[in-house]
């Protein structure tokens, strides 16, 4: 039985033109965004999603495109499609899709390339999707026709890539969407003209086959999908990205040490962990409150407002802690398109901490922890000013520098400390200063002032009482003087005076002992002051001159030296002894100049004697202090001519308590000079007989109270007979002092002492002369 072919129409149905074309611009639409996205200057991942999208896209639309055009011709003839060919034309629409994008970008948008592909993969697809048709016949295309199709595709395809690359305004956007639409849309009216139908009913079709009705739905499903991934994708990615950044963003907020804080309309809208942590609340409980709030200040809204022009300085209020200094400052920014105020609060906290440190070093004594001199002197001013009595009190550690250099310095810096913990104690209610070394003063008032006599003698017994460093028990003592605002002083340095005053006075007495002060203390201190300033021009005017003190053999009485002492004619107190003016020099440093012009005098008039005497010079340990005392030496012998072996330096044992090293290396330079070196007042000091073994002294001087009781002390016998057989056995020289009788000088001789000075010997004279005031006879019969 012959086949009767069915009826095949070449023509586009309307409905499936319509549809193609919407296709066409939808999906054109969403390919020509991403083409511009392809050539703006990002990083390579967000162009590298861009591609891929727009090939899914153009891919997806020439796919459908091709299938409701298929679907919109007469299909009388049509049996049904194979699903395999059907397939390989979406991978031929996705692979051309691809390399066209492909093109594109990396040609810097290359139009001719990327539409030559991209026209050639609509004609592939849809070849590829003609074959996947299946009927009682054979479906086939007209080349010819299929040519002129291809061509106006790839035209139009490379236009709308060109307008892509090259016009970025809407109507660029709207017409490469629209030469896009036109030329696969155009593809598809002519490639349907071109499409015929051969009948052959023994080729009627088998296996498997997709019907129309489900081809519709998957092209419908698929462009569905790449639409709506095309559409949302991005937009869901950028939203996805935003919320990672913002997460970014807060997560680098939070790292900061800086507080930010995001106000709007003064109510904080976001805050980061730090800026939370000044107040210690989580910030979500900060939020939408003012943060004027959280600012310990009596006017928190002036310090926000001027914050935008100069940062503050302000302190955070902090729940159940301790309130943060801040520094804080501001910017206006445009947020989430919201005018917003962002605050800077940096930490100043460790800056504060500093300053208060810094501040306490400033005003207080590392050693005792008391407040220091600096802090005295406000303290001061501000008590007077503020009226009603005050009372100071100046407290010096007796015979401190003794301790501190017998002992060490270790245990002075306890016995300082030790002081301070008593002086606290005794008078809790007093401010308590050290001033330096071991100068203390306390400030009282009220009751403390009305009572100072009271308090001046708790402080006394408290300090005067043994204290045990480092195993030992030692007693320091302490004197205390005090003077009483407004009746003892109007103004600060008046009454630091006379406090001062009275402390010299209790000194005076005995030590250990508190005084108050007296109106006659001020005459004294006044007089002191005044012996202090005359000694400072009493050389250059001349008022200094020598007396000398002869110095015999003790068993032939003959004179073998002098002993210089210094003499002191005031113009208007007369003759100044020695006991008066000395310990002032000696405290002012006056002893320096005074010594030296003692040193050269002694030297240039020793010159000048009728025999080679010895002339013995006292040193103060004040000049070890002051300058090069070797130098000193040596340049006056150099001057006067005077020979080394001729001066005797006597020093006591004071000069090496203060720095017993470099006043033994001072002393050794001393001696090799060629000089002598004698150990003045021995027996009286700390541990002379240390310093014998430390230093090879020429000779030793026993102290006159030993001699002057010889007669009554036979404890003082001993030691004479001591302190003699000791310096022979040293291989030292003794010479006595303060020998006035015969007997005396005969119980030294017969002991080997060498030599003797005294009354007996001799009176301290302006004059020098070797004859003795007794004859060697008188003194062998005295003997």
């Amino acid at each position: 039985m012959p086949f009767s072919a069915p009826a095949f129409a070449h023509e586009l149905a309307p409905f499936a033109f319509a549809a193609v074309a919407s296709l066409c611009l939808i999906g054109g639409a969403l390919a020509v965004y991403y083409l511009g996205r392809l050539t703006d200057p990002q990083d390579r991942a967000s162009r590298t999603s861009a591609a891929v999208i727009a090939a899914v896209t153009v891919a997806a639309t020439i796919w459908c495109a091709h299938v409701v055009a298929i679907l919109g011709v007469d299909g009388s003839a049509l049996v049904g499609y194979d699903p395999r060919m059907t397939a390989a034309a979406a991978v031929v629409a996705l692979v051309t899709a691809a390399l066209a994008m492909t093109l594109y970008g990396a040609n810097g948008g290359s139009a001719a390339s990327a539409g030559v592909a991209l026209g050639a993969g609509v004609a592939a697809v849809h070849y590829v999707g003609v074959a996947a048709m299946r009927g009682p016949g054979r479906f086939a295309l007209e080349n010819g026709e299929l040519a002129i199709g291809v061509a106006l595709s790839v035209g139009a395809a490379a236009g709308a890539f060109w307008i892509a690359a090259k016009i970025e305004r809407r109507a660029g956007f709207a017409l490469a969407t629209a030469l896009f639409a036109a030329g696969v849309t155009g593809f598809h009216v002519i490639a349907a003209d071109a499409l015929s139908f051969a009948a052959n009913p023994r080729l009627a079709p088998s296996g498997l086959m997709v019907g129309q009705e489900a081809l519709e739905l998957v092209a419908a499903l698929v462009f569905a999908a790449v639409v709506i991934g095309a559409s949302v994708g991005p937009a869901l990615r950028a939203r996805l990205s935003s919320g990672r950044s913002a997460a970014r963003e807060r997560a680098f907020a939070d790292l900061t040490r800086e507080g930010i804080v995001i106000c709007e309309d003064a109510r904080i809208v976001d805050v980061n962990l730090a800026a939370a942590r000044f107040v210690g609340l989580d910030p979500s409980v900060m939020r939408a409150r003012a943060l004027r709030d959280f600012l310990d200040a009596p006017d928190p809204d002036r310090i926000l407002s001027a914050s935008l022009a100069k940062p503050q300085e302000v302190a955070v209020k902090a729940m159940g802690g301790e309130a943060s200094w801040v520094e804080i400052s501001s910017r206006d920014v445009a947020i989430e398109n919201r005018q917003r105020r962002v605050f800077t609060l940096r930490d100043l906290s460790e800056q504060k901490r500093n300053e208060h440190q810094i501040r306490h070093l400033a005003y207080h004594d590392p050693l005792t922890g008391l407040a220091n001199r600096a802090a005295f002197g406000e303290a001061l001013s501000s008590a007077l000013k503020r009226g009603g009595e005050v009372a100071l009190f100046c407290v010096d550690l007796d015979k401190f520098k003794e301790v501190n250099d017998v002992f060490g310095h270790s245990a002075g810096d306890d016995i300082l400390r030790t002081a301070a913990r008593r002086l606290t104690a005794a008078a809790p209610d007093c401010m308590a200063f050290r001033l330096g070394g071991d100068e203390f003063v306390m400030i009282g008032t009220g009751a403390d002032a009305g009572d100072a006599d009271k308090v001046a003698l708790r402080v006394t017994e408290r300090l005067n009482t043994d204290t045990v460093v480092a195993g030992r028990t030692i007693r320091c003592g302490a004197s205390v003087g005090y003077a009483v605002y407004p009746h003892h002083g109007g103004d600060v340095d008046t009454l630091f005076s006379n406090a001062d005053a009275a402390l010299y006075r209790a000194k005076a007495d005995g030590r250990g002992l508190a005084r108050g002060f007296e109106p006659e203390m001020d005459l004294a201190l006044r007089e002191r002051r005044a012996l202090q300033q005359d000694l400072t021009t009493a050389i250059t005017r001349g008022e200094m001159f020598l007396h000398w003190m002869p110095q015999a053999n003790a068993k032939t009485g003959e004179i073998v030296g002098f002993e210089a002492l210094i003499r002191w004619k005031h113009p208007t107190r007369g003759v100044v002894p020695p006991v008066q003016f000395v310990p002032v020099a000696e405290e002012t440093a006056a002893i320096v100049p005074i010594g030296e012009w003692v040193l050269r005098t002694a030297c240039r008039e020793g010159m000048k004697w009728a025999k080679p005497g010895k002339v013995a010079v006292n040193l103060s340990p004040v000049q070890f202090q002051h300058g090069d005392i070797v130098e000193l030496v040596h340049s006056i012998l150099i001057e006067t001519g005077l020979p080394a072996a001729r001066l005797e330096l006597e020093i006591t044992e004071g000069v090496l308590l203060d720095n017993l090293t470099g006043a033994l290396n001072t002393l050794r330079r001393l001696k090799a000079l060629g000089v002598q070196i004698a150990m003045d007042d021995f027996g009286t000091g700390y541990s002379s007989l240390s310093y014998l073994q430390a230093f090879p002294f020429d000779r030793i001087k026993i102290d006159a109270s030993f001699i002057r009781t010889l007669s009554t002390s036979p404890q003082a016998k001993a030691i004479v007979r001591a302190v003699i057989a000791l310096g022979e056995s040293l291989e030292m020289p003794i010479t006595a002092e303060g020998v006035e009788t015969p007997e005396q000088r005969a119980f030294l001789a017969e002991l080997n002492c060498e030599e003797i000075q005294g009354y007996l010997v001799g009176r301290p004279s302006p004059v020098v002369s070797f004859e003795s005031p007794f004859s060697r006879q008188r003194m062998l019969a005295a003997g």
